[in-house]
């Protein structure tokens, strides 16, 4: 135990994979005839709080897992954050679209989901990602990665990990990942990865506005159309992306993407009151 108090990063990582990585298993198991059935893909997220609280628990005590659960529920931030969060991904996949469209590109938006069932899908999203993904990645790790990361090197160590956490999804037939290749998926989340630390750090570290962000973002790209269609809109969406979040680094610097109280103050009670 006292390896995983000084690296509570290790404990939560090791059984994130662990657990959701079981569940999308025997997904791969029963497509290439070694099961007769398979967990629920679901749990393969639930997998995820699992593990979160669980480290907090052991390595932090009781005050580290209220802190999780505070930024659960963690609303009070301004309102430009909140909009931010809802249309973000929109300006992204538009500015892509747009030079799609400039290329020769010919696209139509709502061929996957129509206007209404994107807004039932972004609010069904964004409360499963509040509680799932979030809770873990932004919720646990995020915080304790910047205690010795800025802001810039932590959301790209994170989205390193975010991202190969989806492997197993691109080896069941069927899963949306195996519509676009695995390195350009790569080249996507690490920018997406420092969006959620600038809008996290900005938001006094609340789950609750990254869930929303997460939500919104998958309902989007989906509306839009952005991964499922040409592949040059999708590495587009990348490329516009990767140019945006160096915008904001240079523009916030590397370190100034933290404006929350500094994480190593977060987190330096919870083994003196554990």
């Amino acid at each position: 135990m006292t390896i995983f108090k000084r690296h509570p990063l290790i404990l939560f990582f090791s059984l994130a994979y662990l657990f959701s990585w079981i569940v999308w298993g025997t997904s791969i198991a029963q497509a290439y005839g070694r099961l007769s059935f398979h967990i629920p893909q679901t749990l393969a997220f639930w997998g995820l709080i699992l593990a979160a609280y669980i480290s907090a628990l052991v390595t932090g005590g009781w005050p580290a897992v209220k802190e999780i659960l505070n930024r659960v529920i963690r609303w009070r931030v301004g309102i430009a954050w909140y909009a931010l969060a809802i249309f973000l991904t929109a300006g992204l996949g538009f500015a892509s679209l747009g030079l799609y469209l400039a290329f020769g590109g010919v696209h139509r938006i709502g061929q996957d989901l129509n206007f209404s069932q994107f807004l039932l899908f972004a609010l069904t999203e964004t409360i499963f990602m509040i509680f799932t993904e979030e809770t873990a990645w932004r919720g646990f790790a995020l915080p304790r990665l910047q205690q010795d990361h800025s802001a810039t090197s932590a959301s790209l160590i994170l989205g390193l990990f975010w991202g190969f956490w989806h492997i197993p999804l691109f080896l069941i037939p069927g899963s949306a990942q195996t519509s676009y290749p695995f390195v350009g998926f790569i080249l996507l989340i690490l920018p997406t990865s420092m969006f959620f630390t600038w809008i996290f750090n900005h938001t006094r570290g609340s789950v609750l506005i990254a869930g929303l962000f997460h939500g919104l973002y998958d309902a989007t790209i989906v509306y839009l159309g952005l991964l499922n269609g040409d592949s040059r809109l999708f590495w587009l969406f990348v490329v516009v992306s990767w140019i945006v979040a160096g915008g904001v680094v240079l523009y916030e610097g590397p370190q100034r993407l933290t404006r929350e109280q500094h994480p190593r103050e977060i987190t330096a009670g919870f083994s003196a009151n554990s």
